[in-house]
C-alpha cells in the first residue's frame, strides 16, 4: 500500500508540474500521462475519475504556492507599500505560472466548473490569509478589509499584466508614490 501511496503522489507532482507548465489547456488525460510518463488508463489506476486527479494536483499547486508565498513573508507592511512588494512579486518567474494558473481556474469557475471553484477559492483564500498576515494596520478591524482591496487589485494587476498592460500598473503604483503621506 506504501508504495502505491508512494506512486501516486509521484503523478500528482508531475501533473502539477504540467498544469503549471501548461496552464488547463494542458488538463487532458492524453498530455497529463504524457508528462508522468505513463498511459492515460494507467493514470486512472491511482484516482477514480479525471476530477480526483485534477483536484490532488491542483490542492498540491495551492500548497506549493502557499510555500512560496511563507518564504516571501515579509515584515508587516502599510497598504501602499505592500502593493508595489505584490506587483514585484507578481514578476517573479517562480510565481507567475500559479498565477496564471490561478486565473484560469478563476475563468472555469465563473462558467460554473464546481470542482475548479472550490480549488480558486481555496487558492485566493490562502492567498488573501498571507496579505492579511503581512500588512500592517493601526486598526484590526481594517485588516481583512485591507487586505481584500490588497487582493482585488492584485488580481487586477496580474490581469493587466496578463494583457500586456504594465505600463498602466507602474502609473498605478506611481500614483500611491505622489499621495503618500
Amino acid at each position: 500500500m506504501k508504495k502505491t501511496e508512494e506512486r501516486r503522489q509521484m503523478v500528482l507532482e508531475k501533473v502539477a508540474d504540467h498544469l503549471l507548465a501548461h496552464g488547463m489547456r494542458g488538463a487532458s488525460l492524453r498530455k497529463m500521462a504524457a508528462a508522468v510518463g505513463t498511459s492515460d488508463r494507467m493514470l486512472l489506476h491511482y484516482f477514480a475519475d479525471k476530477e480526483e486527479l485534477m483536484t490532488g494536483a491542483l490542492t498540491l499547486v495551492a500548497a506549493r504556492l502557499v510555500n512560496i508565498l511563507e518564504q516571501a513573508r515579509t515584515e508587516q507592511i502599510p497598504l501602499r507599500t505592500f502593493l508595489p512588494h505584490l506587483a514585484e512579486m507578481m514578476q517573479n518567474p517562480q510565481v507567475r505560472p500559479y498565477l496564471r494558473l490561478s486565473l484560469e481556474l478563476v475563468a472555469l469557475a465563473a462558467e460554473g466548473n464546481e470542482a475548479y471553484r472550490a480549488i480558486a477559492l481555496q487558492l485566493w483564500s490562502d492567498f488573501l490569509g498571507w496579505i492579511a498576515s503581512a500588512l500592517k494596520v493601526e486598526q484590526e478591524k481594517d485588516r481583512l478589509p485591507l487586505a481584500a482591496l490588497a487582493l482585488a487589485t492584485t488580481e487586477g494587476f496580474m490581469l493587466l499584466d496578463a494583457l500586456g498592460c504594465g505600463p498602466i500598473i507602474a502609473q498605478a503604483l506611481q500614483g500611491l508614490k505622489i499621495r503618500k503621506k
